[in-house]
């Protein structure tokens, strides 16, 4: 199965704002606000995104509390853009695992090790590793 494909739709998954496919979290301001706009969302939504400097880092770490406290409001419209966000917290976590099992360098930079990387170096060591 094509992982760039929803299990069991047809269509591919959202494509990133730009066509150089960079990493969610190296997106500036204006890639996030091209990104809430492709999604479908309100100019007013990506006015705040940018009033309150919403990078793609940022973006990737906004939580329920956030978006109340930038004033994003009804509470439902709050959930369905955190589900957009895990959509692309996937995506991103999908691709970085794609390029580990390819042996491709880490599209995070040289000597970085990514979002998958970052949280697997905190992890203790496993009982079976050599370590």
């Amino acid at each position: 199965m094509d992982p760039w494909v929803r299990d069991g739709a047809e269509e591919p998954l959202e494509q990133w704002p730009t066509t150089e496919q960079r990493p969610v979290g190296h997106w500036s301001v204006a890639e996030v606000g091209s990104w809430l706009a492709a999604r479908g969302w309100a100019g007013d939504l990506v006015e705040v995104a940018r009033d309150h400097h919403v990078s793609g880092r940022v973006l990737l770490r906004v939580t329920e509390g956030t978006l109340q406290r930038m004033g994003v409001t009804p509470g439902g419209r709050r959930r369905d853009l955190l589900r957009d966000v895990l959509r692309l917290r996937l995506q991103q976590e999908l691709r970085d695992l794609l390029s580990i099992a390819a042996g491709e360098p880490s599209p995070h930079g040289p000597g970085t090790r990514g979002a998958v990387g970052a949280r697997a170096g905190r992890c203790s060591a496993s009982p079976l590793s050599p370590e």
